[in-house]
């Protein structure tokens, strides 16, 4: 089943469709879905007090909340292209989409620099992409952002203002995240709702929240909108990673909205499932494979194993710039590009379509994904 009541159209959104987004294979003419009655509707993100992983000064610089120091919220300014890269090989950002952000930052950043006139600004700047996305090749998000700076660099005139429209992309890319965000949490809630009436409780892997991306966070956004709507009883919080880093930053934004969780080795994750009344696994996602295989933090293959045996559903909420339609399947990545490829220091695994019953996206939901519900949603004119 793909559900796509209306499509959330942010004022981000819409400067990338007019300015770049038709470069990365948006169809100029979408057709409709059959059956779908698809309604676009201009909406400003909500203005809301929120941790930022990534926002730009007024005099210039990026600002970055450095992950590695919380719940110390100390910030690392960086002021050119080669700070920001730094900061992002030590871990100050964290999340493919955050990374993202950061990179459209630096590579505006990096245009600011230029002392002497530029002839060809795709050439200047493209050492400093290609070094950006040689932080994360498995991260799509990344990829995808730095895929709209080329793309604006290669739409602007010689003569035009580069930087400031470099900058204008980036905030648009920020802005759109947090949009797209905003309309997953919105379609994740409607899912839970449709299958569970009652107060329940739900399980994620590591961390998916507010410093992930542009704002809202992925899979926790799901969590939060279901806090809010008086849905949610428990949140049990899982983390494959020795150091349990995710599962602590989950908690503890968590805990600062007032959402009650608890945090629980990935060892005891069955013993959860069996012994508590848990509903769904929700996870978020590095990359998605055209057929729907999942690419995403390691030690959630086996827990959406876990989830299948004890009757669970298992939800993965991901933006469509996560999904690689050149990417056949899971399969066709080798065992050696997944371990330490997603620009952090946790490898990934692989989930296999056939476990997941639901991919949340910003344009809809896919019930039990495949190739043709997929291809059918990227047929939708792109969101961001």
């Amino acid at each position: 089943m793909f559900n796509s009541p209306c499509i959330m159209v942010g004022k981000y959104t819409c400067w990338l469709w007019a300015n770049a987004a038709w470069a990365c294979g948006a169809p100029a003419n979408p057709a409709p879905l059959e059956g779908d009655s698809v309604m676009l509707q201009i909406e400003a993100v909500a203005d809301k007090a929120c941790l930022q992983a990534v926002s730009w000064l007024p005099e210039g610089a990026v600002r970055l909340l450095d992950q590695r120091r919380l719940p110390e919220l100390a910030t690392q300014d960086c002021r050119d292209e080669v700070e920001v890269l730094a900061a992002m090989r030590c871990g100050v950002v964290a999340g493919a989409a955050a990374l993202g952000v950061a990179a459209a930052f630096g590579v505006a950043l990096a245009a600011r620099q230029q002392v002497t006139p530029v002839r060809d600004w795709s050439q200047e700047l493209e050492p400093v992409i290609a070094a950006f996305a040689a932080l994360g090749p498995m991260a799509a998000n990344l990829q995808w952002a730095l895929g709209i700076m080329r793309q604006t660099l290669a739409g602007i005139a010689p003569d035009a203002d580069v930087p400031g429209r470099l900058l204008q992309a980036a905030e648009a890319i920020a802005g759109a995240d947090a949009e797209a965000n905003q309309s997953m949490a919105r379609f994740g809630l409607q899912l839970l709702r449709r299958h569970h009436s009652a107060e329940q409780k739900l399980m994620l892997l590591g961390y998916s929240g507010e410093l992930s991306g542009g704002g809202g966070g992925t899979a926790m956004g799901v969590v939060q909108a279901a806090h809010r709507a008086g849905v949610l009883k428990e949140v049990l919080v899982s983390e494959a990673s020795p150091s349990r880093s995710g599962a602590r930053l989950a908690a503890w934004e968590l805990q600062r909205t007032g959402v009650p969780c608890s945090v629980i080795a990935d060892t005891a994750a069955a013993s959860s499932m069996k012994y508590d009344p848990v509903s769904w696994v929700i996870v978020g996602a590095e990359r998605i494979a055209a057929n729907g295989d999942v690419i995403t933090t390691q030690g959630t293959y086996a827990l959406a194993i876990l989830a299948m045996h004890h009757g669970l559903r298992f939800m993965v909420v991901a933006s469509t710039a996560t999904l690689d339609m050149s990417l056949s399947d899971g399969d066709a990545l080798e065992p050696e590009v997944l371990q330490g490829a997603a620009g952090s220091s946790q490898p990934l695994d692989v989930t296999p379509v056939e476990l997941i019953d639901a991919i949340v996206t910003e344009k809809g939901v896919i019930e039990r994904p495949d190739e043709g519900k997929i291809a059918k949603l990227m047929s939708i004119r792109r969101l961001h």
